[in-house]
Order: C-alpha cells, then structure tokens, then sequence
C-alpha cells in the first residue's frame, strides 16, 4: 500500500444526482484511491467552495439548454484565468452540442466528452482528460478542432455573431463594419454552416453563447481575491 499520496480532488458540476454518483462509481473503479470527487448542484456553489478549498480539476456536465451552455463557457473562461492550471472538462449531451462549445469556447479545454457515447468511450475520454500526462490531457480538445480544420470560425463571424445576439440587423452590423450587405450575409451563411445550424433562430441560439455574464465574472474574481 502506498502512504503518503495525496488524494486530488476534482469537482463536478451535475445537477441530476444519479448521474453525478454514476460519474463517481467511474472514477472510484478508474482510478482507485488517487481521486475524490466532490459534486455541486451549480457553478455558483462551486465558486464558494473555491475559496477555501483546493481542486486539481473541474468537470462542467451540460443540461442541454442555451443559457447553460452559455454559463458554462463563460465559466470555463474566467477559470482559465484565475485558475490556469485547474484542468477544465465539459461533459456535453450530444456531436452536435459539442461541436458549438468547441466551436466557441473563448479559452482550451482539457476535454469535451460526449455523453451520449458508449460507456467504454466514455470512460477512456474522461480518464484521458483528466490524465496528468499533458498530451493526454489535450487530446479529445485537439480532436475536436483537428476534425473541423478550416471549419473553425473566424474573428469577424464571431463579432457578426456577437451583434446578431445583441440585436442588431445585418444592414446594422454592415455599418458598424463598414462591409457591404452581402459580405455580411455571406459570413453568416458560413457562419451557419460552420456551426449546423439551418435557420436564423438556431443561429442566435448558438450566438447567445458568445455573450458575456457579467454576475458570473464578478464573482469568480471575489472569489479569487478571497483566496489571496
């Protein structure tokens, strides 16, 4: 038996409890003794716990819905800023939902697993992202943008994007732009393309993402200033 390890302890962030404690029974038959799981209902519970305890990783498990996803990539966000070395996963509920929080998530991610896959990719993709090997730990994010090479998108699609959620027209960001008409609408065609998405409501709805929380950057600097 081995004395001395310390136990890291990674937090997840799952609001339905029988999934949480499926997640645990994973990582107890994973990886032993060397991990402990603490699970929150809610980002906000896990920013308190910030302040006075000390986490190696994150797990994000998704619910599906627009302001989730949009939470949560903010989230990861200011995390990589005040916390950069805390690994940083994202549990998705479909290829479809993870190709919007790779396509626009602002900041890396050691992982974004999808939930819907079997159970022994599951598993493999969640143990290689919480690997503490660095190119194990940066694989499935890696995957994720090598399998949309070009299709990534580009700075002024996700300024387009920023104003169509902020309610502007396409004449109206064409002004702010300085661009014709039609080199706008032809960005946010591709845009549409780039993200699968086949109308203007599931363009917004991917859009949204990109908008800033500001309740949620506040207080996660508190929250790192509190641990100072």
């Amino acid at each position: 038996m081995e004395h001395g390890v310390e136990k890291r302890s990674i937090a997840l962030i799952e609001k339905c409890v029988m999934s949480g404690e499926g997640i645990r029974s994973l990582l107890q038959v994973n990886n032993s003794t060397s991990c402990r799981l603490e699970i929150f209902a809610d980002h906000h519970a896990f920013i308190q716990a910030l302040t006075h305890r000390h986490f190696s990783a994150v797990i994000f498990s998704l619910e599906g819905t627009r302001e989730h996803r949009r939470d949560c990539l903010q989230f990861v966000s200011e995390m990589a800023k005040a916390w950069p070395r805390m690994k940083r996963i994202v549990m998705v509920n479909n290829v479809n939902e993870a190709k919007l929080i790779s396509q626009l998530s602002p900041t890396p991610l050691q992982g974004i697993i999808d939930k819907s896959e079997t159970l022994s990719r599951f598993t493999d993709e969640l143990m290689s992202a919480m690997s503490d090997s660095a190119r194990a730990s940066e694989s499935p994010h890696k995957i994720w943008y090598a399998s949309q090479g070009s299709r990534l998108l580009s700075p002024t699609e996700r300024i387009i994007l920023r104003y169509l959620t902020d309610g502007y027209s396409v004449s109206q960001i064409a002004c702010r732009l300085e661009r014709n008409i039609k080199t706008i609408r032809a960005h946010k065609f591709n845009a549409m393309l780039k993200l699968g998405v086949h109308t203007d409501a599931g363009l917004l709805n991917a859009a949204d993402i990109l908008l800033h929380r500001r309740r949620l950057i506040l207080s996660l600097r508190r929250a790192r200033h509190r641990t100072y």
